[in-house]
């Protein structure tokens, strides 16, 4: 065995390892029933630790490619072709090679330890559950009478839904639309991933604040964008900024979130609102707005959003209406 693992790149050594002898596997390098080296052979043979070797041949296992007998070592499957034996598509595999990356490992952790301990999220932006009007929720169920059929609804999502909120961003964030003009969407990741899909193309170079919304980068990332920050201040991001990238970049759509900014809580400052919205108009370039917070200040004041302030149509915006509704 010649081969030995790259240290430099991301991909952890055991997976390194058990794609290699899947490999070999597969070129039949290594029939079936062969015997494999052993667990610290191997390891001295590619300067790592037992532990690694072991991980690797687990992996290997979980597929169905080796067999594991306590005393006699790790031999390759006598029916690696799935003739007696059913083997297990490696899951993980199919992950990493997706179109789609799957979230960092410090958001991954951060959401288990959540979930699994009474720690507060703030990972994912979301109220406290104890603020949701469950017992209203409750009321308003049990009070009317359910006559909603359960198949398909529009594409867009109910109508009466869809109706109910023009009349809602017109009350309260003074925004003129239609119910043909809102779509209902699973959460804001959906609708990014709408954005991203239906309006741009892998190469695109996109503007996004600096820190962002952690869970939009590997999406994008995903998407084959190419990504350039817009630092945030006390202020939100600075206009100039933008103008910055423009002149050296192709900048094909803005991300912006004005309202207590995710995850720095900063307010765009509504003179760098209106100057942004200038920028847009001259260099014809969308802006994306992300505005789930804006009614949720303690004082009661509701900052014009820019979709408001737009009178071009150069922006678009998604809400996320479970935070406050």
């Amino acid at each position: 065995m010649n081969w030995t693992p790259n240290r430099n790149e991301k991909k952890p050594i055991y997976k390194q390892i058990a794609e290699y002898i899947e490999g070999e596997i597969s070129l039949g390098n290594y029939s079936p029933n062969s015997v494999l080296p052993s667990e610290r052979e191997l390891a001295k043979r590619l300067s790592v630790n037992r532990s690694t070797i072991v991980a690797a041949y687990d992996e290997l296992q979980s597929i169905g490619l080796v067999d594991r007998v306590k005393g006699s070592g790790t031999k390759v499957s006598g029916d690696i072709w799935g003739l007696l034996n059913k083997r297990i598509p490696n899951w993980n595999k199919y992950v990493e090679d997706g179109s789609f990356l799957p979230n960092f490992p410090i958001v991954q952790r951060l959401r288990q330890q959540t979930q699994e301990n009474d720690i507060i999220n703030l990972v994912s932006g979301e109220l406290s559950s104890d603020l949701f009007p469950a017992e209203k929720l409750q009321q308003i169920i049990t009070s009317v009478s359910f006559r909603e059929h359960l198949g398909y609804d529009h594409p867009q999502g109910n109508e009466f839904l869809r109706s109910t909120i023009a009349l809602h961003v017109k009350k309260y964030k003074n925004i003129d639309t239609s119910p043909s003009s809102i779509l209902i969407t699973s959460g804001a990741q959906q609708a990014l991933h709408l954005i991203v899909q239906g309006l741009l193309k892998p190469g695109d170079s996109v503007a996004i604040e600096d820190p962002s919304y952690c869970y939009s980068l590997p999406l994008f990332h995903s998407a084959g964008l190419k990504i350039y920050h817009l630092p945030v201040d006390e202020k939100g991001i600075d206009p100039e900024d933008l103008i910055d990238v423009l002149r050296k970049h192709r900048i094909r759509m803005v991300f912006v979130n004005p309202d207590y900014q995710n995850p720095t809580g900063t307010v765009l400052s509504e003179n760098r609102r209106k100057y942004l919205l200038e920028l847009s108009a001259k260099f014809g370039i969308p802006i994306i707005e992300d505005d789930p917070y804006s009614l949720t200040a303690y004082n009661g004041k509701v900052n014009p959003t820019l979709k408001s302030m737009d009178s071009n149509g150069n922006v678009e915006v998604f809400l996320f209406f479970s935070e406050y509704f």
